[in-house]
This record gives C-alpha cells, structure tokens and sequence, in this order.
C-alpha cells in the first residue's frame, strides 16, 4: 500500500507541475482568498461569544478550532492549490 500511495501522490505531483502557470495562480489566490474568510469567519464568531467565553474559557478556543477547517473543505471541494500540498507532492 505505501507504495501505491506514493504513486498516486507523485501522478498528483506531475498533473500539478503541467498545468498552466494562470490556472494555477488562480486557483492560488482562491485559495488564500478561502483561508483568509475561514480566519475572519472564526475570529468574527469566538470573539464576539462574550460572556459565554469568559464563563467557559475553553469554548472560545473549540468553536474557532471548530471553524478554522472549513477553509480546507471549500479548499478541498473547489480543487484549489496550496503550497504545502504542491511542495508535498510536485517534488516526487
């Protein structure tokens, strides 16, 4: 199996490094655009929790860590570049 999994990541790899620079770029500040709302969309909604925070000081660290990912899934659904994944898998 890690060897299946290693080929698949390095085909990954390869399709990546043949797109086209503008696709790519694009899907790039999509992307960045995503986790910048994921950001302003859980500091927005655990900053403003009020007295609930400061009567429970772990719920306003949960809900913001309960948001943050969903800058990942519109990532992952949109089909959005980043460059962790690219210099995780462009290199093999």
């Amino acid at each position: 199996q890690p060897a299946e999994i290693y080929m698949a990541l390095a085909e990954k790899g390869a399709a990546n490094a043949k797109k086209p620079l503008i696709k790519t770029l694009h899907q790039s500040i999509v992307s960045g655009c995503y986790v910048g709302f994921a950001g302003l969309l859980s500091l927005s909604i655990a900053g403003n929790l009020g007295v609930a925070a400061t009567s429970a000081p772990g719920l306003q660290k949960m809900v913001f860590a309960a948001l943050f990912p969903v800058n990942l899934l519109l990532i992952l659904n949109s089909g959005g570049q980043l460059f962790t994944g690219n210099t995780a898998t462009v290199p093999m």
